[in-house]
């Protein structure tokens, strides 16, 4: 085996681990030959860590998916009319110059991504001859399946059909290999099987996750809803644990992985694309009931002195994340594009009751002339403020998404009761009137939507929403009962045009 490994991946995995160890030092070499790389259990937890971190580049996770290509799709946001390319994406026109690239950088860093996922799996069967022991082995071939999944899934998400509207889309290849060979060109409906089989592997490696032996969230003011940037914070685990006894990688904070509940939360939102509500609802369940995440406390998301300057703040909800990445790009994408006197604008707070602890997402900015900034991701620039705030991460997975799909699984079978008392709990914790005993299952799924609108701002998911369930309006971003109209084709992104030289985009 001589193949080479493309070292962008190898060397943002050395960027994060050297400021941690000396797990890996791969100089200015250019390429890293395959066999050196894999000849000891640091290389394979660099190399997985080097997943995580091109998940975080700006091209995804770190910029393009959770704020600058769907936030504006779902009508929330006035658009900076000095961006006409943003303006004409904000109207579903993806063919701009400008549209076209991000297309472009998505599909690409994606793939090169699943590819080195491959790459990792393969060289796993040999871990065990470069010092990984069996327990090691599978937690890493989890995480690795499940970060594959999320990136697949993802992809369907944005480039094929909703699986409502069709079924057979097959936009999307489907590569398991770390050649050059082209992916399968499968259905909508065939891809979701391999995914939920690859999930429902990852889940049974992952049963020695060190989460799975943590202790479940307290309902007491805790500290750490606020962890500390300046070191990774592990959760608690036995000593008799695979972290306390051996990988160093394994002993990072969990939540910070494609941890056990993750793949169980991920399946879960795979199920429900695909309607399957009855797997869909245990899976959620089963996350719910673990009790190791919990709904944050209002006194918790910001805390300030006498003067009202900030002593701590929280406002990405750390105790309800499942599975957050780790990314500082998001801070810049987010100070450049949301939080400034220019970029995107939230149209209104109004949206919010006025005890709802999500008005601490916004700010009214009074030099822009009472214009909303989006203010999720801000923290201070200065480094001696940096204790008061968690690590820079995007919510990827959360407790809240847990609790709306057993209440939309409920208001499918028409379970007024069990809809309304998970939506309820999710508001009470908000801070939101609860619903009445008299509502009706239309009021409900108004408040299903209402809360996918207001619960996941600036994360990316509000666009997926609106694509499952097929909408063909859409509010307008002020609440008012006023309605954007959107084409079925509007939620289908195009495909790169070198990928449908392939072949892949047409239809039967």
């Amino acid at each position: 085996m001589k193949r080479n490994i493309k070292n962008w991946v190898i060397v943002l995995a050395t960027v994060m681990l050297t400021a941690c160890t000396d797990w890996l030092d791969v100089g200015s070499k250019s390429e890293v030959n395959e066999d050196e790389m894999f000849r000891t259990a640091e290389g394979y937890y660099a190399t997985l860590t080097g997943l995580y971190l091109n998940l975080g580049s700006t091209q995804l996770y770190g910029g393009n998916l959770p704020l600058l290509a769907l936030e504006p799709l779902t009508q929330q946001y006035s658009i900076n009319t000095d961006k006409p390319d943003r303006v004409q994406w904000s109207q579903f026109n993806y063919q701009t110059d400008g549209g076209q690239q991000m297309v472009s950088d998505i599909w690409l860093t994606m793939y090169n991504t699943i590819v080195n996922a491959n790459m990792i799996l393969q060289q796993l069967d040999h871990a065990t001859e470069s010092g990984v022991n069996a327990q090691e082995a599978n937690i890493l071939r989890g995480e690795a399946l499940g970060l594959r999944a999320l990136m697949y899934l993802d992809l369907l998400r944005l480039f094929n059909d909703a699986p409502a509207a069709n079924p057979d889309c097959r936009n999307v290849p489907f590569k398991t290999d770390f050649g050059f060979e082209l992916g399968e060109q499968l259905t909508t409906a065939t891809l979701l099987d391999r995914l939920a089989t690859d999930l429902q592997t990852a889940c049974r490696l992952l049963q020695q996750d060190p989460l799975v032996a943590s202790p479940v969230a307290s309902s007491s003011a805790s500290p750490s809803a606020f962890p500390s940037p300046a070191s990774t914070v592990p959760f608690s685990v036995g000593s008799d644990s695979v972290a306390a006894q051996t990988a160093p990688y394994l002993a990072y904070d969990r939540r910070e992985r494609m941890n056990y509940d993750a793949c169980t939360a991920l399946l879960a939102r795979l199920e429900l694309y695909r309607q399957h509500d009855d797997e869909a609802a245990r899976l959620a369940r089963q996350v719910i009931d673990s009790r190791r995440y919990r709904y944050i406390r209002p006194e918790e998301v910001v805390e300030t002195d006498a003067y009202g300057a900030e002593l701590r703040a929280d406002r990405l909800f750390v105790p309800e994340l499942i599975f957050a990445l780790y990314t500082e790009n998001i801070l810049t994408t987010s100070r450049s594009n949301y939080e400034g006197l220019t970029g995107d604008f939230v149209k209104t707070a109004d949206l919010l009751d006025e005890s709802d602890v999500r008005h601490q997402w916004l700010f009214s900015n009074p030099s822009a002339l009472g214009k909303i900034n989006l203010i999720r991701y801000q923290r201070s620039t200065r480094q001696q403020d940096q204790s008061r705030y968690g690590h820079p991460v995007v919510p990827m997975l959360k407790l809240s998404e847990m609790q709306l799909i057993v209440a939309e699984c409920a208001l499918h079978r028409g379970d007024v009761s069990e809809a309304r008392l998970q939506l309820n709990t999710l508001r009470t914790a908000r801070g939101e009137a609860e619903l009445p005993a008299t509502v009706t299952l239309q009021d409900l799924d108004d408040a299903l939507t209402h809360e996918y609108q207001c619960d996941f701002r600036g994360e990316g998911q509000l666009f997926y929403y609106y694509k499952r369930r097929g909408f063909a309006t859409i509010d307008d971003g002020y609440g008012k009962g006023n309605t954007v109209s959107v084409a079925t084709s509007a939620y289908t992104l195009p495909l790169p045009p070198y990928e449908i030289q392939f072949g892949y985009g047409k239809k039967d």
